[in-house]
């Protein structure tokens, strides 16, 4: 197949909770997605109340100027640009004013030229809320069809080719719980569901799971990835690590793919370049080239040595449980020279390496050319290098130790465990458990000893 031909629709949504993107970062965006072979943007930030909270209240002024900015931007890409509305907390879906409301919204968009639009319901209570609507409806995932069913209809009306994007309020799972498979089946073909896969962030994407779902809903799933988005739990996880685990023969078996990006616009470029490289050549991706070649590009040749140091200790996520494997692999050479090899040898070459874990963070937080980059991930870049800190007053315990200095082996385990609490007090994760796990060894030795 040629590229861009295995998934029909490649796209990124910006539908995470958190501070909506600004507007000339969408723009940026639009562009960042036509360069990589992406061809949708879904417009659904989970913070815009008049989005969702307040769907019923038109757009101010000034936001509709800005859409209309995005929708010419997309047009001009060759990017559809889908406008999203999430009604689900409150609507009431036996009213015609609340159906004639949101009808409205998406009447807005379409005279600005949008002809892609979405109906989400995610997030939202699993039961009818209102009276009206348990008179009318037998469950949720009627009152969700019947709904469905008469946007298409109207949109239909319209004049020109329209097409609906769904997302279920079930949209995890095997594909076989009832309100899916009732939902799916009530619904055309030509109308997409968005799923997340099994979970609501999936640690894998399967062939045999996008067919079964086909199976049970008679839709073959538009995949809602939630990779590289880090909001609620995972607001302390930087993921910027390459895509993993996602089947190398998906495509034919799924409407399309959908990546759901971080707040955080500049470092979702670095995923979101290895899922378009995955998305170009799914049975060719190579996950740690395109992970090399995305930083580069991102954060710039000169500066990708000092950024891949640092982001080798900031991937771990629900797609990968590996943590800081380098620095990991330096320990376990540590230990092993240190008890059947040179002391003094080892310990300097552990003092090394954290220098160079301090240098770097110095590096990439005042000289690294991408300064918005940089802003982004200062928090992470914060705690690495207190752990930098922690880990050469550690060297420094041991080297006096060796030496049989206790005086200033008692100093540099008094400054270990200050900055240790320093650490712990930042929530950013960042390289996981093995810092911890190397200092508690290494005050259990001083424990030993006593």
């Amino acid at each position: 197949m040629k590229p861009y031909e295995y998934f029909s629709i490649r796209g990124v949504i910006e539908g995470f909770y958190g501070t909506p993107w600004a507007h000339a970062e969408r723009i940026d965006m639009i562009a960042f997605l036509k360069r990589h072979g992406f061809n949708a943007y879904f417009y659904s930030p989970k913070d815009d109340p008049y989005l969702r909270e307040r769907w019923q209240e038109p757009h101010p002024e000034r936001a509709l100027t800005d859409i209309a900015d995005l929708i010419r931007e997309s047009r001009e890409q060759g990017v559809d640009f889908i406008y999203c509305l999430s009604p689900g907390l409150n609507m009431e879906y036996s009213s015609t004013s609340h159906f004639d409301r949101m009808m409205d919204k998406y009447r807005q968009m379409y005279e600005q030229g949008v002809r892609k639009f979405g109906l989400l319901f995610d997030d939202i209570p699993q039961q009818l809320l209102h009276a009206e609507d348990r008179v009318r409806f037998a469950h949720l995932a009627e009152a969700h069809a019947a709904t469905t069913l008469k946007a298409w209809e109207v949109l239909q009306g319209w004049g020109e080719e329209v097409s609906l994007i769904i997302c279920p309020t079930v949209y995890n799972g095997l594909g076989n719980e009832p309100y899916i498979t009732y939902l799916g089946r009530q619904l055309p073909p030509e109308i997409h569901l968005f799923w997340t896969g099994r979970f609501v962030c999936s640690p894998f994407l399967t062939e045999g799971d996008a067919v079964r779902f086909y199976e049970y809903t008679g839709h073959r799933p538009l995949y809602w990835d939630n990779y590289p988005v880090n909001d609620l739990a995972m607001a302390n996880e930087l993921h910027i690590g390459p895509l993993l685990h996602r089947d190398r023969h998906l495509y034919q078996h799924a409407a399309g793919y959908v990546a759901n990006a971080m707040e955080y616009v500049e470092s979702s470029k670095i995923p979101l370049i290895t899922i378009a490289d995955y998305l170009r050549d799914p049975e060719g991706y190579d996950p740690v080239a395109s992970w090399q070649k995305a930083v580069e590009e991102v954060a710039g040749t000169a500066d990708s040595p000092h950024f891949l140091r640092f982001a080798d200790n900031v991937q771990s996520s629900f797609l990968n449980e590996q943590e800081s494997p380098q620095l990991l692999e330096a320990f376990q050479e540590f230990r092993f020279h240190f008890l059947h090899g040179n002391q003094r040898k080892a310990v300097s070459q552990l003092k090394s390496l954290f220098t160079e874990m301090e240098q770097t963070a110095g590096y990439l937080m005042t000289r690294m050319k991408n300064r918005k980059l940089a802003a982004e991930i200062r928090g992470w870049l914060e705690k690495y290098l207190l752990w930098a800190k922690v880990g050469q007053s550690a060297a420094s315990l041991i080297e006096e130790g060796v030496r049989g200095r206790t005086a200033q082996a008692v100093f540099h385990l008094i400054r270990l465990k200050q900055l240790l609490k320093r650490t712990e007090r930042l929530p950013q994760k960042v390289c996981g458990n093995v810092m911890k796990l190397f200092v508690d060894a290494v005050l259990q030795e001083v424990q030993k000893a006593r």
